[in-house]
């Protein structure tokens, strides 16, 4: 009886010692993985995740408005709380596509994002850049030809006499440069200053400063407005809001309101109402502050008030 009692506690230790074995490793086709556990991020959590942050990339790279072709998407677990999703697909902007592959390193727990690789044909740093300089020199001189038009009330011709092109970044271009103004009764000279991000291009910051100012016509409260106007400032605060809110997903962006007012030291505080809708279709309704230089139109500060 003894005998038997000992091969039945010895039967039942070498299963627990086995289950033991299978509740710490489990076979996955070929390959020994950890167990799926609980607290585990679903597959589509993680899927998702990755897709937001390729996406948050692929735009900094190729523009807001790219759409993106996700493809055949392949995941595995790389390691005991990790998963590397990979992909190759297309995205298209501007009429442009480009073939897309990406790379995510997952946090299996809690489906958090640990990096993420992204590469797009087409869109290569190298070979044209004298032609983006050549690009970002052409779209700063017509912005700060635009402002001139807009602030200065007499009529003038302009003539851009020298620039410059300094490269801070791989896609940005800073551009400065003087200009001439010849009016009625003399001429002036201001200075300008540009910062843009190229491919895609676009225009982050511009304005001018007077280096001399026109002669009056004799209008008597003079002939120039040597900063940007209430509306111009409205406008530079709603593009660079705008461009912030893309950047976290919101779309059908709309400023049902906003007050300008004048706080010295050259300043102006432009208070901003926001309408829009974010990535899961939710709305929301927001307020900002913006704070803007009154003579350059560079943006200051960007803040949420509720």
């Amino acid at each position: 009886m003894t005998h038997r009692l000992t091969l039945i506690a010895a039967a039942t230790l070498s299963t627990l010692i086995l289950s033991g074995c299978n509740d710490e490793y489990y076979n996955e086709g070929g390959g020994y993985y950890p167990p799926p556990h609980d607290y585990d991020a679903p597959r589509r959590e993680l899927i998702d995740n990755c897709k937001g942050k390729v996406r948050e990339k692929v735009r900094k790279r190729i523009g807001y408005g790219a759409k993106i072709n996700w493809g055949k998407i392949d995941m595995y677990n790389s390691s005991r709380y990790e998963a590397t999703i990979n992909g190759k697909g297309t995205a298209k902007n501007n009429g442009r596509k480009h073939k897309l592959f990406y790379s995510c390193k997952m946090n299996r727990r809690d489906g958090w994002v640990r990096s993420a690789r992204v590469e797009l044909d087409g869109d290569a740093y190298g070979g044209d850049g004298a032609n983006w300089d050549k690009k970002a020199v052409r779209a700063c001189k017509d912005r700060i030809r635009y402002q001139a038009e807009r602030n200065i009330h007499q009529q003038f011709s302009l003539e851009f006499t020298r620039h410059h092109v300094s490269t801070p970044a791989q896609r940005r271009r800073h551009v400065t440069g003087e200009a001439k103004l010849h009016g009625r009764n003399g001429n002036g000279k201001i200075a300008y200053d540009c910062k843009l991000h190229v491919n895609p291009l676009r225009i982050d910051s511009a304005g001018y400063r007077w280096l001399k100012p026109l002669p009056s016509t004799g209008g008597g409260s003079g002939s120039y407005q040597p900063g940007i106007t209430n509306k111009d400032a409205k406008h530079r605060c709603h593009q660079n809001l705008k461009n912030r809110l893309k950047l976290f997903g919101y779309h059908k962006i709309r400023f049902p309101g906003s007050s300008v007012q004048d706080i010295g030291n050259n300043r102006k505080r432009v208070d901003i109402r926001v309408h829009a809708l974010k990535e899961n279709g939710n709305p929301v309704e927001e307020s900002y502050r913006c704070r803007i230089n009154s003579r350059n139109g560079k943006v200051l500060s960007m803040d949420k008030i509720w």
